[in-house]
């Protein structure tokens, strides 16, 4: 999958570690919520960077407390008609208070990455040859005014005008 991070296409150093997959000594590796819990003594003894990957419907809550173990936390789209991912990152950054890397992994559309910006996303990783090409050629379609606030600095306070805010430049 292409990687589109910090305005442009980066090498990946991650993988997606199927649950039943081995996993090397060194390797930072992307493991789901379902391994971490049945193997989290053996992963968190690790010595190389460890990410997480939440699927839609994936109950992780239930180890907030670890969430500050991972560098990277993707989160899984795995249809662009699937808006659970968005649901996520925002309760990751503003509930959870995770600030490392969130990951948009899987099936979506251009005109959703400004919108999972706003949620905390700040990584995208896909195989859509249309949202691919959009990053390749610049194509950037941003939402102009938002209904709802989500405190980011210079942003037009929630109260203040209700109807409409601008995001913030």
């Amino acid at each position: 999958m292409a990687l589109w991070k910090d305005g442009g296409f980066v090498e990946d150093p991650w993988r997606l570690a199927a649950d039943d997959s081995p996993i090397g000594v060194d390797e930072p590796v992307i493991v789901s919520v379902a391994r971490w819990k049945a193997e989290r003594d053996t992963l968190a003894g690790r010595n190389a960077p460890l990410g997480l990957l939440i699927a839609p419907g994936d109950e992780w809550e239930s180890i907030a407390a670890d969430l500050s173990r991972f560098a990277v936390i993707a989160v899984s789209f795995p249809k662009f008609t699937d808006g659970r991912g968005f649901s996520y990152a925002r309760l990751l950054r503003d509930r959870e208070g995770f600030t490392g890397e969130v990951r948009a992994v899987g099936d979506f559309y251009i005109d959703q990455v400004p919108l999972m910006r706003r949620v905390g996303i700040d990584a995208f990783s896909t195989d859509n040859e249309t949202v691919i090409r959009a990053f390749e050629n610049g194509v950037w379609p941003e939402v102009a005014e938002y209904l709802q606030p989500i405190g980011i600095a210079g942003e037009i306070p929630a109260g203040t005008r209700p109807w409409a805010r601008r995001p913030a430049r």
